[in-house]
């Protein structure tokens, strides 16, 4: 009861506090973001969201957490990237210096936590994949896929918060089926902090004029601290509960994942950089076809939830790992197929929206 309750409410609370304490501090310094031709937003909106969500889990862990042991990393690693996205924020910062903070706060995760992947499981029926040597190579790649995929999800009021949210809610259930009591009071405590985030983000009643965004603070934060814990509870064997198959965090993640798959491929297929900005992600998609933002976040929350849902039952009902991958696999490449042709959707759906209102509107350009 203290840990589903106290520790989570403990951790808005202080995201709260701190947001309030914030907002009148970053108008005046500047760490506010302004719109462009890609950021549609109406005024400054102050970047603290990041910074309190960072706090406010340094505060709660250093209070509920007996002993930090690895997570001392973990803490480490996130207020890295939580003062480079500040910076960021605040002045620019190059993409080759961004992306050597993301590598230096992986290598804290593999080195000094010891978090590394071990293995794939049995993707493909036949043997438990072990990685050797490639294990901390590809934790590495892992970790920036990951933190980025968080950092592009960051387009809506409550998108990026809301999926992460959820993840963090996945693992702490997923943490408590593994009895891993430390693991799943760190998650509640993330989900918390989230939370409480949240409610000055994503549209409701108590926001009012209190309106905050992310910020690359906290969009590579929860990246990375999403990594360490997919990483963590589907890698160390904790006890004699075993630990999650790794296929199963491909579901817990779901949106996150698909999304940075077909949009990677998508600008290779385009020869464009796979890291650079545009509006091609399925929220930008969805917009264009007509539906209200805050309609397009529920519809991908929603699905996040189920996606996660049909993996860990997938998991309990004794699907094989090559089942769950092979489905997941299936999942993202219809995605991709339906984003490669999206604008024909997107003016089918104009033509028929513009028949029920009444009047012609002009196709959306390809995306």
């Amino acid at each position: 009861m203290f840990d589903f309750f106290w520790v989570p409410l403990f951790s808005l609370l202080t995201t709260a506090l701190i947001v309030l304490l914030l907002r009148p501090v970053a108008k005046a310094g500047g760490l506010v973001d302004r719109p462009n031709s890609r950021k549609r937003h109406l005024g400054e909106v102050p970047l603290v969201g990041g910074i309190a969500v960072t706090l406010a889990v340094w505060a709660a862990s250093m209070l509920f957490m007996r002993t930090q042991g690895y997570y001392v990393a973990l803490l480490g690693g996130l207020t890295l990237l939580a003062l480079v996205g500040v910076i960021d924020d605040l002045k620019g910062m190059s993409p080759v210096a961004k992306l050597a903070a993301q590598l230096l706060a992986a290598i804290l995760m593999t080195s000094w936590g010891g978090i590394y992947l071990s293995s794939l499981g049995d993707l493909f029926g036949r043997r438990e994949i072990e990685l050797a040597n490639w294990g901390i190579p590809l934790t590495l790649f892992a970790a920036v896929a990951v933190i980025n995929a968080m950092n592009m999800c960051d387009g809506l009021d409550g998108l990026a918060g809301g999926l992460a949210a959820i993840v963090f809610g996945w693992f702490a259930y997923l943490a408590g089926e593994l009895g891993n009591g430390a693991a799943q009071r760190m998650c509640i405590i993330f989900c918390g902090a989230i939370l409480g985030f949240l409610i000055f983000n994503i549209r409701n009643p108590l926001r009012g004029k209190s309106r905050i965004f992310l910020g690359d603070a906290g969009s590579l934060m929860l990246g990375f601290s999403i990594v360490w814990f997919a990483v963590l509870l589907s890698q160390v064997q904790y006890n004699e509960h075993g630990r999650i198959p790794p296929v199963v965090m491909l579901w817990v993640l779901g949106f996150v994942l698909i999304d940075l798959f077909t949009v990677v491929v998508r600008r290779v297929l385009k020869g464009k950089n796979p890291l650079s900005a545009d509006r091609t992600h399925l929220h930008h998609v969805l917009l264009r076809f007509g539906m209200g933002p805050d309609a397009i976040v529920w519809v991908i929350l929603v699905s996040n939830v189920l996606l996660g849902f049909c993996g860990v039952f997938g998991w309990k009902a004794g699907l094989s790992e090559q089942t769950l991958f092979i489905l997941f696999l299936l999942l993202a490449l219809l995605h991709l197929m339906i984003m490669r042709v999206a604008w024909r959707f997107i003016r089918t759906g104009r033509r028929m929206l513009a028949r029920i209102k009444g009047r012609k509107v002009l196709p959306p350009p390809e995306v």
